[in-house]
């Protein structure tokens, strides 16, 4: 989705019509309102959600009759929105074609001609791009500088030996993938399914089990599951189902949720009786100076500090922009939140540099 201007809502469909991918500002507007999943919804279910459904609908026939398709086409669409009232959009689509010059897929731009709430609109875009940005920034700094940091990789090795037991794995807010790619190492017969809203840090994921499984000469792609999705819409992700998993981690991710308790109440629902769930996450006590001088000592300690010296103060300063978040729940919030969701917590430490607490819960 990268060729697309951000701040316009724009969309990937394949040859009949079902979504490929989309960008953030049409999962604000309408993806994310009308529950729409990549690769099972239909672009019909967006159509018939219009206020000019008909119009729209009887236009289609004429102009999207089988082997009589437009190179491009340009139509106007209005939504009815309940965030942001009646939004018109002036679409504009236009066909890829594959190798043999047939029709691949097609690429559609809705550009909003007018809306009742334009200003909410560019104020919720601003600030969901602001958001997309960030951590696909922070992926970038931040992964640099976890991959030679020993205290991460014993983070990520205490998390994923919790779940050694479990052979079908759902990886909440993947990341960059070094969980993931950790599951996938420790047990050739387990099945991962990584989770992730961010497009860049999804990208970095796939990448980097790619070189990995290259280097190894082992298959992972063949038993794991990349999903562009949002951890708080579980329960509209078709592809999910009740009970599918026997273990699930979410590491360093529940600070960053709007609604955690959402997310773990809808991950119990994917677990199976016995499942467990494991998950790492700051508190209101994290000390975040000092986490951050023990990472500085270690690169310096390997020689690695003044190379990195960049991607040190560009993770520092985001951490510092999310400083709210990461002091957002106190421990007891924390237990509060897991137990509320119907775990059984069983084990719970400090660790990485007492930054983050694990918990360790079973659903019974």
């Amino acid at each position: 989705m990268h060729a697309f201007n951000a701040t316009v809502p724009a969309y990937i469909l394949d040859k009949n019509y079902y979504f490929l991918d989309w960008n953030a500002a049409f999962d604000l507007l309408i993806a994310g309102p009308l529950g729409l999943q990549r690769t099972y919804s239909h672009a019909g279910e967006f159509l018939a959600a219009l206020s000019n459904a008909a119009a729209v609908f009887e236009r289609s026939k004429r102009i999207f009759a089988t082997g009589s398709e437009p190179l491009v086409d340009a139509e106007a669409l209005v939504f009815q929105s309940k965030r942001y009232g009646t939004i018109e959009f002036h679409k504009l689509a236009t066909q890829t074609a594959d190798n043999n010059a047939r029709l691949a897929a097609w690429t559609v731009c809705l550009n909003i001609s007018q809306a009742d709430h334009a200003d909410k609109i560019w104020e919720d875009v601003t600030r969901r791009l602001k958001e997309e940005l960030h951590w696909a920034r922070y992926a970038i700094s931040y992964d640099k500088l976890l991959l030679n940091f020993d205290d991460y990789g014993s983070l990520v090795t205490m998390m994923v030996d919790k779940l050694r037991t479990c052979n079908h794995c759902i990886d909440l807010g993947a990341g960059t993938g070094n969980g993931t790619l950790k599951l996938l190492q420790a047990r050739p017969d387990r099945k991962v399914c990584a989770i992730e809203a961010n497009h860049a840090m999804l990208q970095r994921l796939i990448d980097k089990v790619a070189t990995a499984e290259a280097d190894a000469s082992r298959d992972y792609f063949g038993r794991l599951t990349p999903l562009h999705e949002d951890i708080l819409r579980l329960d509209e992700v078709k592809v999910l189902a009740s009970g599918s998993f026997d273990g699930a981690m979410l590491m360093n991710v529940l600070y960053t949720l709007d609604d955690p308790e959402k997310c773990l109440r809808e991950t119990y629902e994917l677990l199976r009786p016995g499942g467990v769930l494991v998950l790492s996450t700051p508190h209101s006590e994290t000390d975040v100076d000092k986490l951050f001088e023990r990472m500085r000592e270690s690169l310096q300690t390997k020689g690695l500090y003044e190379s990195l010296r960049s991607n040190y103060e560009d993770a520092r300063r985001r951490h510092e922009d999310m400083m709210d978040r990461i002091h957002r729940d106190t421990r007891a919030a924390i237990r509060s939140c897991v137990e509320q969701a119907g775990f059984q917590i069983r084990d719970w430490k400090a660790s990485y540099v007492d930054s983050v607490v694990i918990v360790e819960a079973v659903k019974l």
